[in-house]
């Protein structure tokens, strides 16, 4: 008895499993969904010296921003440089595991130089507040992780 060689076979089987992983592969990453961090990264790129002046200028400062939680609130206690109704600017709150979550305020202190937001609307988990405010012409930026529990 004489064995048949059956490499024609295999060459064609490994082809055929090839192709079949390869087109599997595809259509897994063209239906995974991607969220970019932000939707004009580009743009943001490009003004990112800006980011750093702003930076810089909030790390001068001798008092930063406080973040104190109660169970319902977050108060945010901004330093005292100037008239509060110089104060100006946005609170972005930004939930990285989950985009439809992330919400934004407008910067609107009361005399004792804080800002109260409701931690109502906030998931349980981590968070990122970015801070952008101005006093005056001076511009500042603070960003922080917060845990919400």
């Amino acid at each position: 008895m004489k064995k048949k060689s059956l490499w024609g076979f295999w060459i064609v089987v490994s082809f055929i499993v090839f192709a079949g992983v390869t087109f599997t592969m595809v259509y897994i990453s063209m239906n995974t969904n991607v969220d970019l961090v932000t939707d004009n990264y580009y743009e943001k790129e490009l003004k990112y010296q800006q980011h750093i002046d702003m930076v810089k200028s909030t790390n001068s400062l001798s008092d930063q921003i406080a973040l104190n939680f109660t169970p319902t609130t977050l108060v945010v206690s901004f330093p005292k440089i100037a008239e509060r109704t110089k104060y100006s600017g946005t609170m972005n709150f930004f939930r990285p595991s989950d985009k439809s979550k992330d919400f934004s305020k407008d910067i609107r202190i009361d005399s004792s130089y804080s800002q109260t937001i409701g931690t109502d609307r906030m998931a349980k988990g981590m968070w990122r507040i970015k801070i952008s405010w101005n006093v005056g012409n001076n511009q500042y930026y603070n960003e922080q992780p917060v845990i919400i529990q």
